[in-house]
Formats: C-alpha cells, sequence, structure tokens
C-alpha cells in the first residue's frame, strides 16, 4: 500500500517534471492521435525513452490543458503499489485538482491488475491515454479484460522526416530541388550513425544511447523476467546488435555462447523484442510450417543504440543502411520477409501482398551489380512483378534487365515519399 500523503507527493512532482519536458518536433502520429474522438483507451506503445511521454504533453497541450490528470508509473516510489491503491490515486487526484475527465498513464503496465482499473475508468466515462513499454504485457491484459476498449499506436525513434523537422528542415514537397538534394543528403548521413533517439537528437546526448539498453535490459527484463543468468543475457544482447542486419539462429546463438537449450536463445530474443529493442523477419516461404525452422534476419530498433552500443557497427555501412529500411517498413506496418531463391541468392526484403522486392545496397558498382540484380529478379520472378527497387546510399537512376524495370534511388529520398 502506498499512503495518499506519499501519491500526493508523486503525483505534484511528477507533474512539475512534466512541464519541463521540451516540447519536440510534432510527431508523424500526432494528427492521429489529436484526431481521435472515441471511447476506448488510447494506447502509445514503443521503446524507452522514443518520446512517449513527450507525445502525451503535446497531446495536454492541444486539446486538454485545462482537463487532465497525469502518473507515471515508472516510479521507484511506488514499489509497493497495490490494485487498492488505484482509488487512493483517483481521491488525489480530485482532492488536488478537483474533477477532470480526461487521464494520462504513462507505464502502466509495471502494476497488477490495471486493465481491471482502466476498465471502470472507461464505463465512468473518463478518456484515456497509455503509454507502455512492453508488448506482451499491455497485450495479454488488454485482449482479457479491454476486449475492443482499446485503441494501439506504436511510436518510433524519430523518422528522417522528424529528424530534419528538429532542425527546422521542413519537406514540402516530394519533388527535390538541387539544393535540397544536397541539404537531404548531407543530413542524412548523420541521422545513419546518430538515430533517431529524440534525447540524443535534440541534446546530443551520447549517453542516453548506453543508458537506454542499461534500462531495457535490466528494469524491463532481468527485473521483469527474473532471468537467471543476467551476465549471459546482456552478451546475448550485445551479440544481436553487433549482427544487426544478419541472418541468425538460435541453436548457432547457444552454440556460441555454450548454452544448452536453444530454447533459452529463443526467449532471450523474446524479452528484447517484447521491450521494442529488437525485431526479427523470416524468410519468405509458402510452406507455413517453416517459417520458424529458417534463419531469421536481426533489426534494431535504432541506428544510434547501434553505433553507440558496439562501436565496430560504424564500418557495416551496408547493415545499417538495410537497418533503416527495415525499420521503416516495420512503422508502416508491412508483413515484409527477407527471400534466398534456390540458387542461394538474396533480397533484402519482399512485401507478397503488394507484390515489392526490394535491394539494399549501400554502393552500386560494377564489383556488386550482377549479384544484386541477380537477387532481386529471382525474388521479382517469384512475386509475379516487373518492377523493383534497389536502394542506396545517394545513387539513383533506372536500370531496364530484360522486360524488367528496377529503380534505384537513395535511402534518404524513400524515406521521405513513404514517410505517412
Amino acid at each position: 500500500m502506498v499512503s495518499k500523503e506519499i501519491l500526493s507527493r508523486i503525483v505534484q512532482d511528477q507533474l512539475t517534471e512534466f512541464d519541463k519536458l521540451k516540447d519536440t518536433v510534432p510527431r508523424t502520429i500526432f494528427k492521429k492521435a489529436t484526431a481521435y474522438l472515441g471511447t476506448s483507451a488510447f494506447i502509445v506503445k514503443g521503446v524507452r525513452r522514443c518520446g512517449k511521454s513527450t507525445l502525451l504533453k503535446q497531446l495536454i497541450h492541444s486539446k486538454y490543458s485545462n482537463d487532465f490528470y497525469y502518473f507515471n508509473f515508472d516510479e521507484e516510489r511506488i514499489f509497493d503499489f497495490k490494485t487498492e491503491d488505484f482509488q487512493s490515486l483517483m481521491e488525489v487526484f480530485t482532492e488536488l485538482f478537483g474533477p477532470k475527465k480526461t487521464i494520462f498513464f504513462d507505464e502502466i503496465q509495471n502494476i497488477t491488475g490495471w486493465e481491471l482499473f482502466i476498465n471502470r475508468l472507461l464505463r465512468q466515462g473518463y478518456h484515456i491515454f497509455i503509454t507502455g513499454s512492453n508488448a506482451t504485457l499491455l497485450s495479454k491484459e488488454l485482449g482479457t479484460h479491454l476486449t475492443g476498449r482499446h485503441v494501439d499506436i506504436e511510436l518510433y525513434p524519430f523518422s528522417f522526416t522528424e529528424y530534419l523537422l528538429s532542425q527546422n528542415i521542413s519537406v514540402k514537397t516530394k519533388y527535390f530541388s538541387t539544393p535540397e538534394t544536397a541539404l537531404f543528403s548531407k543530413k542524412f548521413k548523420e541521422y545513419f550513425y546518430d538515430g533517431g533517439m529524440p534525447e540524443k537528437v535534440m541534446f546530443k546526448s551520447d549517453s542516453i544511447l548506453t543508458q537506454v539498453i542499461t534500462d531495457i535490459t535490466q528494469r524491463d527484463i532481468i527485473n521483469r523476467y527474473r532471468v537467471r543468468k543476467p551476465t549471459e543475457f546482456r552478451k546475448v544482447i550485445n551479440f544481436l546488435l553487433a549482427n544487426t542486419s544478419h541472418q541468425i539462429t538460435y541453436r548457432s546463438i547457444s552454440n556460441n555462447f555454450g548454452i544448452k537449450s536453444p530454447v533459452t536463445i529463443q526467449k532471450y530474443l523474446q524479452y528484447a523484442e517484447e521491450a521494442y529493442l529488437i525485431f526479427q523477419v523470416n524468410k519468405y516461404t509458402k510452406k507455413i510450417k517453416l517459417l520458424d525452422k529458417n534463419p531469421k534476419k536481426i533489426y534494431c530498433v535504432d541506428n544510434g543504440i547501434v553505433t553507440k552500443n558496439t562501436p565496430s557497427m560504424k564500418e557495416q555501412d551496408g547493415d545499417l543502411l538495410e537497418n533503416l529500411v527495415a525499420i521503416q517498413l516495420k512503422k508502416l506496418g508491412k508483413e515484409f520477409y527477407y527471400y534466398t531463391s534456390k540458387t542461394n541468392t538474396e533480397t533484402d526484403f519482399v512485401i507478397p501482398k503488394e507484390k515489392q522486392a526490394i535491394q539494399v545496397c549501400y554502393n552500386l558498382d560494377d564489383k556488386n551489380k550482377e549479384r544484386e540484380l541477380k537477387g532481386l529478379l529471382f525474388a521479382m520472378q517469384e512475386l509475379k512483378t516487373k518492377t523493383g527497387l534497389i536502394l542506396t546510399l545517394d545513387q539513383e537512376k533506372e536500370i531496364k534487365e530484360k522486360d524488367c524495370l528496377i529503380t534505384v534511388k537513395p535511402v534518404w529520398q524513400w524515406l521521405l515519399e513513404t514517410e505517412s
């Protein structure tokens, strides 16, 4: 139990801290959030420190500045918060601020029974906004007690468009002048290595990129799932970051670290994926039973997290470029895979529903052109399409191969064009 006196102090302290949050650039999903007029809980999910709390602040300033309560459950002073304390919290809100109808909760999934409390508030007519950084804990309770009473969106670190906006550079059209092309290309090379974690971008803070890994591994995973061998787990996480954009198998990693069971590795990856740190991409196959048996490719949610925590990755430009494309496809909600032909030529991404094949190549030259085209053409044949896409650092042209048309364009341009 937490006393009302302590809750009152925390509520006021947190509101002061909340007010001090720097009001950063408008996020791509901001319009979607402000346009929501439904009666369900509106839930924003994403990796730690990607700007979820700041998004709540932006929402409050835009629509609810005189009608809200706010509480962050990621707070050490409430380590013994119980289900019955929710009622005390509501009483504290009313005593401090009078009756309000909109409530913003950060990281509420940390508290057992939160979904029953939210359900009660919804029945009482409150407007509820929630953030969370654990996909499974949120989904499990939502599916059990809030079925049909929640709307979910995922927030990621800054996209390239948002990165440009943070530097007061706006993108007004999809057709770029020569000066704009030069500027966007220059800025992309910064974004390419630094990533889009808001505190890194806004305050030039490298420490956030190491601290977020520490917080995710210790607080979101080791403590939450009671990982018995935390040192072993951290080594696996570092290995995954160092192998961003590479194929892995659970057995190969378990052999590499001398871990007896590949199931342990599978659990480790699942924990990291639930915390939005990494995501896995399956090999494209029409045989559903083979999806889990084939090697998977690993991607990280932010390039800056990769380069800061595994400095050797700064030399792997092709892998970092591919990682950015994977993040964008994930953001856009695409169902995508990697593809390997019968002759073992690989295509980085295929989107079967859209019959789209994408190859990522840092620099397309005479040495790799034949290989890259061969892999792409095999995938295009599999998808029964005559068009393909090669994304590079800064090259732009069209290639006609047999009766197929392949477009080559810079990743930065593709990112701006596909930004929702």
